[in-house]
């Protein structure tokens, strides 16, 4: 297990996603509004029906209508960045802004990072989405007409914790004064045919016939994470820091066939989470659950081990992402941390902290920890 101190501010951020950019996206989510459309190109049939029918998916609309592959995840990128924009001048990042990368594995999504569908990709997943990190950003700065990045980039694609990976790695970055600030983003995309075809193959897609799965979703995060300025300097929102960031690994793995017990993500939570105060207000728990049963028994694990710890986590207020925005894979834990961020600045989440959780089905776990800053004195 490891965690990070320094507490970083969230400056910026910018998304894509189903329900809209950041601001409208959130506030779709939290008045519990859902746009999913029938999934083009891709039919199920089962036994005893008369037509083929299809599945429901949680797409970005035409922000990426048409494009498959690396061509999408550009797109969500580019949609993503311009939301960013609208609060923070990209042209204006210093060279000394390192660009943090969470990706999926183009494999597990069933495309390559090659210009031709024949082009095959190195063995090792590392090489392969550091070379899908490179067309990614090339393509999303291209389409931006940005100049090319100058800064150092670095990719990760720890499945569903691959964001906290990229922001811990961020966090680690701006501590040791490497870089002057960091641009962490994810995007993933389950919604192309090819994609849910592999899901479905696998099993873990929600069907007519299979009521329990996963709904398909994309999404794009951008986060700006720089070092907290004075106390008495004046923002225009409440200034949100990232109190800790948490990572480690499952022993119980899902491949094995025995759901987790839940002890190593309550234990990662907790870690993140700090020691609590009698009278203490709990965080709110942001779950990326999307669905699957193994990832229902490990949340519903959790649930019983925090209450066991501290009863008063039998009323922790939960949130789930997924209800709104789909799975989102290798961005939940980006959707989850926009979603935690709007919360805080705009004062409804009735508790001034708030945590991501993040689980992979490869064993990666993460808590990330979200907290406004202390009011000034005076």
């Amino acid at each position: 297990m490891s965690g990070t101190r320094m507490q970083s501010w969230v400056r910026a951020m910018g998304m894509a996603s189903a329900l809209g950019p950041l601001v409208p996206g959130c506030a779709a989510f939290r008045a519990r509004l859902t746009r999913s459309t029938p999934a083009p190109e891709f039919e199920t049939f089962f036994p005893g029906d008369e037509r083929p029918g299809t599945v429901a998916v949680f797409a970005a609309g035409a922000a990426t209508y048409g494009f498959s592959g690396v061509g999408r995840l550009v797109a969500l990128l580019v949609e993503t960045l311009v939301d960013l924009g609208s609060r923070e001048e990209l042209e204006q990042l210093n060279p000394g802004t390192g660009l943090y990368l969470a990706l999926p594995d183009p494999e597990t999504r069933g495309f390559t990072t090659g210009k031709e569908p024949s082009d095959e990709d190195p063995p090792d997943a590392a090489r392969r989405v550091a070379l899908l990190a490179e067309r990614v950003v090339r393509g999303a700065w291209d389409a931006l007409r940005l100049p090319g990045w100058k800064g150092p980039l670095r990719s990760f694609h720890g499945g569903n914790a691959a964001f906290a990976q990229a922001l811990a790695a961020a966090e680690e970055d701006l501590r040791t004064r490497q870089t002057q600030a960091g641009l962490v983003c994810a995007v993933d995309s389950l919604v192309s045919t090819r994609t849910l075809e592999l899901l479905n193959a696998e099993g873990q897609l929600k069907t007519a016939a299979r009521p329990v799965g996963l709904m398909a979703g994309e999404a794009g995060v951008a986060l700006l994470l720089v070092r907290p300025p004075p106390a008495s300097t004046e923002t225009p929102e409440p200034r949100v820091l990232v109190r800790d960031v948490v990572l480690g690994m499952e022993p119980n793995l899902p491949g094995t066939g025995r759901p987790s017990d839940g002890r190593a993500i309550t234990q990662f939570a907790l870690a993140a989470l700090g020691r609590l105060l009698p009278g203490e207000p709990l965080p709110v728990l942001v779950l990326d659950h999307d669905g699957r049963p193994y990832r229902g028994h490990e949340w519903g694990m959790l649930l019983l081990h925090l209450s066991t710890l501290d009863p008063r986590f039998r009323d922790c207020r939960t949130w789930l992402p997924a209800d709104g925005f789909g799975a989102t894979g290798a961005a939940s834990g980006g959707v989850g941390t926009a979603v935690a961020l709007q919360a805080l600045q705009r004062g409804y989440s009735r508790t001034p902290s708030l945590l991501v959780l993040s689980s992979s089905d490869t064993g990666e776990r993460a808590a990330i920890h979200l907290a406004v800053a202390p009011s000034r004195a005076g």
